[in-house]
C-alpha cells in the first residue's frame, strides 16, 4: 500500500508541469490505473486530477476514493501534500532543490523522439492531433507512447525540464490525452473539461499544517526506488 501511494505522488509530479501557456484557467482530466491487485483497484476506484494554472503558478490536485494529493509550484517552489487513510504526509522543495533533482534526472534519459500522425480528434471540446513519442528507458528498452495534444495551447515542458516529463521535451503543443507507467503500474490521462476563468490567488495557498514533513529521498525510499 505505501508502495501504492508513493507511487502516485510521483504520478501527480508527472502531470504537474502540463499546464497551459494561457493566463489562468484549469484543466481537469479523467485519470485510470492499470495494474494493481484487484482488492487495491477496488479502494481506489474513479480518479481525477484538476490542474489550476495562473501567471506561472501551478496546482494539481488529484483525488480518488482512497487518498488526495495536493502539489504547488511557483517561484519559489514545491508545496505537496498527501492525505492516505488519515496518513498525511508533506514535501517541500526549494527552487534550487527542485533544479538539481531535474539535473539528476536530465542525465539518465535520452532525448524522446517524436512522430508527427496526420489524424485528428475533438477532446474536452478542443481539435487534437496525434503524435507517437518514443522513449529509450534505463533499460535501454524502447517504449512507444501516443499522445494527443492541442496547439491552442503551448507545451511548458518543450525542453524537457519538468521532473517526469522529459518524454514531452520538443512536443508542439499541450497534452490533452496520454498515457505513461511507473513503478509496474499504467496510467492514462483524458481531459475531460478546460477553462480559462479567472482564479483566485488563495487556490494556491497550502498549509503543511497537521501533515508529516519529509524529504523526496524519503519518499522515494517509500516506492523502493533510488
Amino acid at each position: 500500500m505505501k508502495k501504492l501511494f508513493s507511487t502516485l505522488a510521483f504520478i501527480s509530479l508527472s502531470v504537474l508541469s502540463l499546464t497551459a501557456q494561457n493566463n489562468e484557467g484549469f484543466i481537469l482530466y479523467d485519470m485510470k490505473i492499470e495494474g494493481l491487485p484487484p482488492e487495491q483497484a477496488a479502494m481506489v476506484g474513479d480518479m481525477e486530477n484538476k490542474v489550476t494554472f495562473k501567471n506561472g503558478k501551478v496546482l494539481t490536485e488529484m483525488t480518488s476514493m482512497m487518498f488526495t494529493n495536493q502539489t504547488v509550484i511557483d517561484e519559489n517552489g514545491m508545496v505537496m501534500l498527501m492525505e492516505q487513510m488519515g496518513n498525511k504526509m508533506a514535501i517541500k522543495q526549494t527552487k534550487d532543490e527542485m533544479e538539481k533533482e531535474a539535473a539528476k534526472q536530465k542525465d539518465k534519459l535520452a532525448d524522446p523522439k517524436i512522430e508527427y500522425i496526420n489524424e485528428t480528434k475533438s477532446i474536452a471540446g478542443y481539435e487534437c492531433k496525434k503524435a507517437i513519442i518514443s522513449i529509450v528507458g534505463k533499460d535501454k528498452k524502447e517504449e512507444k507512447m501516443e499522445v494527443w495534444y492541442s496547439e491552442k495551447f503551448a507545451n511548458p515542458n518543450k525542453e524537457g525540464k519538468g521532473k517526469g516529463q522529459g518524454f514531452m521535451k520538443g512536443l508542439k503543443g499541450m497534452p490533452f490525452e496520454y498515457a505513461g507507467g511507473q513503478g509496474g503500474m499504467k496510467f492514462k490521462m483524458v481531459a475531460k473539461e478546460v477553462s480559462v476563468d479567472p482564479v483566485s490567488d488563495g487556490k494556491f495557498n497550502l498549509s503543511t499544517d497537521g501533515y508529516k514533513l519529509m524529504t523526496m529521498d524519503e519518499l522515494k525510499a517509500l516506492q523502493g526506488g533510488k
